[in-house]
């Protein structure tokens, strides 16, 4: 059997059990010894955030997704840049997940979000618009026109 490979899925099993403490020490360990393992800090970006510790979590995203360019991935380093209160940085992370895939819906959704808290009701409008031409559910849909039709009665 791969060492790594059961190390790895030993620490994932920790993490389900909400045992953050053991993973994350487990975590450290490899990590030291493989500081580039994507897996390894992949796991310890996702116990970072559960804890709130967003610095950190960013630190091993941005490794990550250097290496990976994965969407979803993106889309999480945008959620914890805008836990950290990062703005800009969660809007480009948000906008590298569109870019490589168009049809995650939940990006533009928080770059909606984002831009309304900005006051741009015009680049919140445009993404919000972008949203309800995804595959969403019908009732999220009636809750997104909501907004749209506030946000357009402000704007006049």
């Amino acid at each position: 059997m791969n060492n790594e490979l059961s190390r790895i899925d030993y620490i994932r099993e920790l993490i389900e059990d909400c045992r953050y403490d053991d993973a994350m020490e487990m975590l450290q360990i490899a990590c030291e010894d493989e500081p580039e393992n994507i897996d390894y800090n992949y796991e310890l970006a996702r116990i970072f955030m559960e804890m709130g510790n967003y610095a950190s979590a960013i630190s091993n995203l941005e490794l990550v997704v250097e290496k990976t360019r994965n969407p979803l991935l993106y889309y999480m380093l945008g959620e914890a840049y805008q836990a950290d209160e990062q703005i800009d940085r969660a809007i480009g992370a948000f906008l590298k997940a569109i870019m490589l895939n168009e049809k995650l819906a939940l990006a533009y959704k928080k770059l909606g979000t984002l831009f309304l808290g900005r006051n741009d009701k015009i680049s919140a409008i445009e993404y919000f618009e972008d949203y309800l031409e995804l595959d969403i559910p019908e009732e999220e849909k009636v809750q997104v026109r909501k907004i749209l039709d506030r946000i357009k009665d402000e704007k006049n």
